[in-house]
């Protein structure tokens, strides 16, 4: 049979270098829910490569459902023997499935909203503030500011989805008791554009890239801080090589900003006797390399007790918020993300801390539907406990 040069071409290297040795296998979460080989990321190359050698059929379909079920977690390409960029190649596949049409419905809806909304919501861009409303007293400098030293990127999430909209909440009112000349960019910030690679439409993203590096240089800022990991791992990773350039000013997780207000002293924790675990984002922690700073903040309030998770750091289970898997497989999500809560659950903590909204989100759902006794929370939520005391 004739090789699909057009489906192919790149990929011929990953799939002979894969040697099928199944250390992907044990930390992939969508092969823990579905037990089949062909939602492991070796049975993932394999189909790859047989759709390569047809023109459509099962093999293509199956590929596409397959790609679309990853929640581009990481675990397959810190676990590759062969040091293959699995995530790379899954994102590249997606690009090609939804240039021939084969990739889900729902994707395709995300990214026509996404590119008419600026956002992953239903809701007007100009919206991106209405979380302050929840501030006893909203700040004046939230509507882009120039001349301040840090802008905070919101991220949608934080931005449109009300439990998450007391993440920036906290995160404002600790910049604010810490006395930092800091600014958003208000209606001017758009996704970061994260779930359209996911989705398939990298070229798309490069818009959002270029628009939201120019409204943060326009501010003059030094910093640029974010909760969302997704939005962190953008920033640093995606926008330097996609626009070929740097970007200026320094991008940091707002863990990693709190803690240098910690450590100089202008945030000031009090005693909090709370036994707390904490689940590492997948993409400020693997897809990142952040471990440490969200655990040096939560062990900078005194009384607090951390106790890790079975899977914690680079080996942590992933949520199932991730890769747009709840727009192709909503179901396994939720099921991915009662798993993590278990593993919660095991550890005797009160509270599930996490460093990422959608984390949280999807985590909060699972503890209420499995009647798990936890309550979720953001650590900058937690660390605002500790200040205000």
């Amino acid at each position: 049979m004739t090789e699909n040069k057009s489906f192919f071409t790149g990929w011929e290297a990953e799939c002979d270098i894969c040697g099928r040795c199944g250390n992907c296998r044990a930390e992939c979460p969508t092969y823990r829910q579905t037990g089949w080989e062909s939602a492991t990321p070796r049975g993932k190359m394999t189909l790859l490569r047989r759709a390569a050698l047809s023109q459509g059929g099962e093999e293509r379909a199956l590929l596409a459902k397959r790609i679309s079920e990853c929640t581009l977690c990481g675990s397959c390409t810190s676990q590759c023997a062969a040091r293959i960029d699995l995530q790379q190649v899954w994102k590249q596949v997606r690009g090609e499935l939804k240039k021939q049409g084969e990739l889900p419905a729902a994707y395709d809806l995300l990214v026509k909203n996404l590119l008419d909304k600026k956002n992953i919501s239903q809701f007007d861009n100009a919206a991106r503030l209405d979380w302050a409303e929840e501030l006893d007293e909203v700040p004046e400098c939230l509507e882009a500011q120039e001349g301040s030293d840090v802008a905070y990127f919101v991220g949608c999430v934080s931005s449109f989805f009300p439990r998450a909209g007391q993440v920036p909440v906290a995160v404002v009112q600790l910049l604010e008791r810490a006395g930092v000349s800091y600014t958003t960019l208000g209606g001017e910030e758009w996704c970061c554009g994260f779930p359209l690679l996911a989705a398939g439409a990298a070229e798309e993203m490069d818009a959002f890239a270029r628009h939201n590096v120019e409204a943060v240089r326009e501010l003059g800022v030094k910093t640029l801080i974010t909760s969302c990991p997704s939005c962190y791992h953008t920033w640093t990773h995606e926008y330097p090589q996609r626009l070929g350039q740097e970007l200026g000013f320094r991008v940091l997780h707002s863990t990693e900003y709190l803690l240098e207000l910690v450590r100089q002293g202008q945030l000031v924790p009090e005693e909090l006797e709370e036994t707390v675990t904490y689940h590492d984002p997948c993409d400020l922690g693997r897809n990142s390399g952040q471990y440490r700073a969200p655990r040096e903040l939560l062990q900078t309030i005194p009384g607090l007790e951390l106790v890790e998770m079975a899977s914690h750091g680079a080996n942590a289970a992933c949520c199932g918020g991730g890769g747009n898997l709840q727009s192709a497989a909503p179901q396994m999500a939720e099921n991915i993300a009662k798993a993590r809560v278990g593993e919660a659950m095991a550890t005797g903590a009160t509270y599930l801390v996490s460093a990422c909204q959608q984390c949280e989100q999807m985590l909060e759902k699972a503890a209420r539907s499995e009647k798990a006794p936890l309550q979720v929370l953001d650590v900058a939520e937690i660390l605002w406990l500790a200040v205000d005391g």
